[in-house]
């Protein structure tokens, strides 16, 4: 038996399972961590055997709200089991993910694992000397069964780590000790072990935590908190409904990025440095708000096919869009309705997203609605090319709910919005999931107008958006390419200093310079430019990579150039005939000479004065 095993089942037995706790069954877990400085998590589970000759038992290979198949069973090692009687049994690996028990009979078998936690991401487990982050999917081996079971977690932390913190609620009369009703709820709920600072507020008669851990003075974490529950406070206004018993905003100041929504609580991670610079923290409470937001939007309602978790295989859902787009949309308008941003600060955040829809000619090659059902194979594996073949329904999903907010307004004559739509699919398909067709439908309904028309263009086919009608209700405009002083661009004599359009991303590898990825219908996709080709020389002459953007100014935007490229170890000779740059310009402003109903309108949307 292993050390491991053998002190994990002496802490189970120190606290004896009542008659009541047998007849339910639990499957019980101890989580230490003896090896942290080396990254490790040893973990004990007690399953009970139900009288069969043998169990399985199973781990998530993806997690819910990332898309993605992840092997998280690449990470467990050392796996060994024993009985009631501390008797070894069989253990047999019979997949990937799946592990066969045999139970020699016992009313128990008790099984000992080791994780390698050091995947620095809000979907992963990460362990060392100072803190965890323990997440369920890669964390938890259950059985395979369709019964529905508690699992109840007992983390024993080193003495110098004070708090555990989860949004699971806490045995009575054990410390550290939580409970899941059931694997769902196990996999949804991570636990933050170490010193994060604990700031609590109520909103709604609710409480919530924002942890930050290693604010490190960097970050004033009651400011942050004050801000946090501004957005609560919106955001629970907004949906007219608050379906948790209590929520932790747990907040991994860890250099690291991204955010993961559960159903009472999620995970973020950030920089130390992203809380003074303003437009850092404001990306930050845009996280806030996003995953805040899916408390409603994915994590209760859900696309149908979502209702029930299959952990094992991929799931797809043809509507991520909703999901996530339309929650990217909500994201930044929460944050200037709850007063925590300008109206500046929402145009600018809008421009960024318009731009990179607008920038990436993925846009008429990918539609929306299979951006969506795609999202396992391409979305989290993004190459050189994809910039070229996909679009975000992040991004474009955003922009299509501007457009169809703005035309649902339009038709009710600003009586109606997608707010009501939302709230509409909320209250008839948050038990049972929703379809494409529910939505399109309420869609309908709330705005009284035919939109097949709309979700065609928009959604099913691979469609660059028309933003006229949205702009001119809101009256809103996208600056002029022209509205800049001609100055910027020129040199002391009043000549034009500009850079004509090759289409090429550049990178310096070991000092030389690399083509990295190259723009669709650009000048270098047309004359064959390829990722990975090393640039040599540019119409006979070196280039240097420091030297590389200096050199392109030397060019006219219609000039025929011969490049060398070294392609695999191959000299090539090119002919490039750059083109002038593109001279559209996606910064949305607002029109100086706006109506007064254009100003009502403006104010009705983002809940200004």
């Amino acid at each position: 038996m292993s050390t491991v095993l053998a002190i994990g089942l002496a802490m189970l037995a120190e606290t004896p399972i009542e008659a009541a706790e047998i007849a339910a069954a639990p499957i019980v877990y101890h989580i230490q961590f003896p090896d942290r400085k080396n990254h490790y998590a040893d973990i004990v589970a007690s399953y009970p055997t139900g009288g069969k000759d043998n169990i399985d038992l199973m781990m998530a290979t993806w997690t819910p709200g990332s898309y993605l198949v992840r092997e998280y069973a690449r990470n467990v090692e050392s796996v060994s089991a024993v009985d009631d009687a501390r008797k070894v049994v069989q253990i047999e690996k019979t997949s990937k993910n799946r592990w066969r028990v045999s139970t020699g009979g016992s009313n128990h078998v008790h099984v000992s694992y080791r994780l390698y936690c050091r995947e620095m991401s809000v979907r992963s487990n990460w362990v060392d000397a100072g803190y965890s982050l323990i997440n369920g999917a890669p964390t938890f081996l259950t059985l395979v069964e369709k019964t529905k079971r508690t699992h109840r977690v007992t983390v024993d932390t080193p003495k110098e780590w004070k708090d555990v913190v989860t949004s699971l609620p806490p045995v009575d009369g054990k410390n550290h000790t939580f409970e899941a009703a059931d694997f769902d709820e196990l996999v949804d709920s991570p636990f933050l072990c170490g010193n994060p600072a604990i700031h609590k507020f109520e909103v709604g008669g609710k409480e919530h935590i924002l942890a930050n851990l290693h604010e490190d003075g960097l970050w004033d974490g009651k400011a942050a908190a004050s801000d946090v529950a501004k957005i609560v406070q919106h955001h629970q206004q907004f949906w007219g409904v608050t379906p948790y018993p209590r929520y932790v905003f747990f907040n991994l100041i860890t250099e690291s990025g991204g955010g993961l929504e559960h159903d009472n609580n999620t995970v973020m991670m950030t920089s130390r440095f992203a809380y003074r610079v303003r437009k850092d923290y404001a990306k930050w409470l845009g996280l806030v708000s996003h995953e805040f937001f899916h408390t409603w939007n994915v994590r209760r309602l859900r696309p149908r096919a979502l209702v029930e978790y299959d952990y094992e295989n991929e799931v797809y859902i043809p509507t991520l869009w909703i999901a996530e787009g339309i929650t990217s949309y909500y994201d930044d308008i929460g944050l200037i309705r709850s007063g925590v941003i300008s109206e500046k600060e929402y145009f600018e955040a809008f421009s960024t997203t318009v731009q990179r829809v607008e920038n990436a000619p993925g846009k008429n090659v990918q539609s929306l609605r299979d951006s969506s059902h795609d999202t396992w194979i391409k979305l989290y594996r993004r190459d050189e090319n994809s910039d070229n073949s996909q679009i975000s329904y992040y991004t474009k999903g955003s922009v299509v709910a501007f457009l169809l907010d703005a035309k649902i307004r339009r038709a009710t004559d600003n009586k109606k919005s997608l707010d009501d739509a939302m709230r509409i699919l909320y209250q008839r398909c948050v038990e049972q999931g929703y379809t494409p067709d529910d939505f399109r439908s309420i869609a309908e309904e709330v705005s009284g107008i035919d939109l097949s028309e709309f979700f065609k263009t928009n959604i099913d086919e691979a469609s660059p958006p028309d933003y006229t009608e949205a702009l001119e209700w809101f009256g809103l405009e996208f600056e002029p390419a022209d509205s800049k002083s001609d100055k910027d661009d020129s040199d002391d004599d009043g000549k034009k200093d500009k850079t004509p359009w090759l289409g090429v991303t550049t990178t310096v590898t070991s000092g030389r310079l690399m083509i990295s990825k190259v723009v669709r219908d650009s000048p270098a996709w047309k004359a064959g430019l390829n990722p990975q080709d090393e640039l040599i020389a540019i119409g006979g002459f070196r280039v240097l990579p420091a030297d590389f953007p200096a050199r392109l100014k030397q060019y006219a935007d219609d000039e025929t150039q011969t490049f060398v490229v070294s392609r695999r170890g191959e000299l090539k000779e090119l002919a490039v005939t750059f083109a002038a740059s593109p001279a559209e310009t996606w910064k949305v402003r607002v029109l100086k000479d706006s109506t007064q109903d254009q100003k009502q309108r403006r104010a009705a949307w983002l809940g200004t004065k």
